[in-house]
C-alpha cells in the first residue's frame, strides 16, 4: 500500500507502506505506488511529490525476499516490471519528485529514490544496492546510478553490494542534502514549496528534457536487464542467496 497526504495544496506526500518496521516492499507496494502516481499526473494542481517511508524508521530496506525468493523466471520478470512502473513514472512525470530518506534505503527502494529528482537524507540513512549479495543483479533504475555518482563509484557499489552512510552518500552525490531526522519532512516540504509558483507545463517540459538526456540507452537497457533478471530465476542462485540471508548463514552458490 501507499499512504497519501495532501496537507499542503499542490504538494502530495506518498508514504511507502511495506511489511514490517523495515518497510519491505512487494509487488502490491509497487502497483499501489504506480496507481497513485498516475492519479497525481492527472491532477493539474499538483506541483511536487514527496516520497518517504511509513513508520518513521526506514524509507525501505528493499524488496520483500520472502515474496521474491521462490519466483520462477516469469514471476521474476513480472515482479521487477512492477517495480519499473512507478520508478519510470517518478523519473518522467510532470512534476518534481523528492525522496525524503530516513534509515535504510536499499535495493529496489534506492532505485525508486534514484528515479526522484531530489534526495534528502537523514544522518542515520544507509543507502546501497546489495542485490549481488543475495544472488541477483541490480537492474532497471539501477542504471541511473552511474550518471548520478560516476561510473567508478557505481561499479564499486554494484559489484560489492556495499552500503554507504549519509555522509559518504552526500560526498559522492547520491543524496543532495543531509539533515536531522526531526527536520526531514520540514526540509522536504521547504524544497517542494519552491515549485508551487512554477508553471506545471514548464516543470513537465524540463523533466522530459532531463529524461531524454538519460535515455541514451536507458530504456533499452531496462528492457535487457528485466530479461537478465528473470534469467537468474532459471537457476538456483536467487533461492539460495535469499534463503541464506533469511536464515543468517553464508550462501553456497557453488561455481
Amino acid at each position: 500500500m501507499t499512504d497519501i497526504e495532501r496537507t499542503v495544496p499542490g504538494v502530495v506526500v506518498m508514504r511507502l507502506d511495506g511489511r514490517g518496521p523495515l518497510n519491505l516492499l512487494g509487488r502490491g507496494s509497487f502497483q499501489a505506488l504506480k496507481a497513485e502516481l498516475d492519479r497525481v499526473y492527472q491532477d493539474p494542481r499538483v506541483r511536487a511529490v514527496i516520497l518517504t517511508g511509513s513508520g518513521g524508521r526506514a524509507f525501505s530496506a528493499g524488496v520483500d525476499l520472502h515474496e521474491m525468493k521462490d519466483l520462477d523466471a516469469a514471476g521474476a520478470e513480472s515482479f521487477i516490471t512492477a517495480l519499473h512502473g512507478p520508478a519510470r513514472k517518478l523519473l518522467t512525470m510532470a512534476v518534481p519528485a523528492i525522496a525524503a530518506i530516513r534509515g535504510p534505503c536499499l535495493g529496489g527502494a534506492l532505485e525508486l529514490a534514484l528515479a526522484c529528482d531530489i534526495r534528502i537524507a537523514t544522518e542515520d540513512a544507509v543507502l546501497g544496492l546489495p542485490e549481488v549479495r543475495v544472488g541477483i543483479p541490480s537492474v532497471i533504475e539501477a542504471s541511473l546510478l552511474p550518471p548520478t555518482i560516476g561510473l567508478g563509484r557505481a561499479r564499486r557499489l554494484l559489484l560489492t553490494g556495499e552500503t554507504v552512510d549519509a555522509s559518504e552518500a552526500l560526498g559522492m552525490g547520491l543524496v543532495d542534502r543531509v539533515v536531522s531526522a526531526s527536520s526531514l519532512m520540514q526540509e522536504a516540504h521547504g524544497t517542494a514549496n519552491a515549485f508551487l509558483g512554477m508553471s506545471r507545463d514548464v516543470l513537465e517540459s524540463q523533466k522530459q528534457i532531463v529524461a531524454k538526456w538519460l535515455e541514451l540507452g536507458e530504456e533499452a537497457s531496462a528492457a535487457f536487464t528485466i530479461k537478465e533478471f528473470a534469467r537468474f530465476f532459471t537457476t538456483r542462485v536467487p533461492h539460495e542467496g535469499m534463503s541464506a540471508f533469511l536464515e543468517k548463514r553464508a550462501p553456497e552458490f557453488g561455481g
